[in-house]
């Protein structure tokens, strides 16, 4: 199953949890600054604003992204980045909560780019992990850049915990609830 089937049938299980009653599930913060492609209804008295996932019918240009970093990235993370827009995905594998990087339009890589160059400047300047989110404890969710295997990384031990084969593995099992 490609990694858009995957993130297609994940949408579909939350909007089922939405039905009953979990509606929160597809409230985000408002961000004035972003593109509201993925956003409907009215913004709340909270600052909350309901969003649905869009799917893509463009690919994403990765070639900045690889002359600035040198870095040829694994297609999971492009397909990833190129699958659906969305706020949120995010929910427990195996004994662990998973939030993976949102892909909001208008600033669909920004805050990758971002966290990239922080993950490089903290591992001298190499990148043979890819962060992709965070676990529920703090740790990094990567993905090995060569194999595609998804780990657990707790930088300050410097260990690394393999969770899933890849990331398609790793969305296709999440749950939403314990």
């Amino acid at each position: 199953m490609s990694t858009k089937q995957i993130m297609k049938k994940y949408f579909q299980m939350r909007t089922e949890l939405v039905a009953e009653g979990l509606d929160f599930l597809f409230k985000t913060p408002v961000n004035y600054d972003e593109n509201l492609v993925i956003y409907k209804g009215e913004v709340d008295e909270d600052e909350y604003i309901s969003w649905k996932p869009v799917e893509m019918t463009e690919s994403q240009d990765f070639k900045t992204l690889k002359n600035d970093f040198k870095i040829d990235l694994h297609i999971s993370i492009i397909d990833y980045f190129n699958s659906y827009w969305f706020a949120d995905l995010d929910g427990f594998f195996k004994e662990h909560y998973i939030k993976l990087e949102p892909v909001l339009p208008g600033s669909e890589l920004s805050s990758f780019i971002e966290t990239l160059e922080g993950y490089k400047k903290n591992h001298g300047n190499i990148l043979e992990k890819i962060p992709i989110g965070i676990e529920g404890n703090g740790l990094l969710v990567v993905i090995d850049n060569k194999s595609g295997i998804v780990q657990l990384e707790d930088f300050e031990r410097g260990s690394f915990e393999h969770i899933a084969e890849n990331l398609q593995e790793l969305i296709g099992n999440l749950r939403l609830k314990r």
